[in-house]
């Protein structure tokens, strides 16, 4: 995905419809995993409720949080959406916000709470 929308990016304006496409299948097969594929079997196998709950809000964040990088690509010279008055660097940056900090808050939450659970055990070795 990155690479594909980067080569759109650089490859001026006739091209990034075709590249941003290529780029938006990436995310098509990842949206995939977490809804139907091997993520959501192995999550739904899991006796953990705080990975099913994270795992809900991971897919929320996938959907709609990494949707808004498409969006900021289709504000370039030559896309749909060009000349609307959106900033492409500002639109990156704020689902940079909220799917990077989104993304590590989900992350901590469920190692907290298995911790606290008492599902991480670590080793130590002396």
């Amino acid at each position: 995905m990155l690479v594909t929308g980067y080569i759109g990016e650089i490859a001026g304006p006739d091209q990034t419809i075709m590249w941003g496409t290529i780029s938006t299948v990436g995310y098509l097969y990842i949206v995939y995993e977490v809804f139907a594929g091997d993520v959501a079997k192995l999550t739904q196998s899991s006796n953990s409720e705080s990975l099913k709950s994270a795992m809900f809000l991971m897919k929320l964040f996938i959907t709609a949080g990494w949707a808004i990088y498409p969006i900021g690509y289709m504000t370039m010279e030559g896309n749909l959406l060009h000349g609307m008055g959106w900033s492409l660097d500002v639109l990156y940056n704020i689902a940079d916000a909220i799917n990077k900090i989104g993304f590590g808050l989900v992350v901590y939450s469920v190692a907290k709470s298995e911790s606290e659970a008492g599902g991480a055990k670590i080793e130590q070795t002396a």
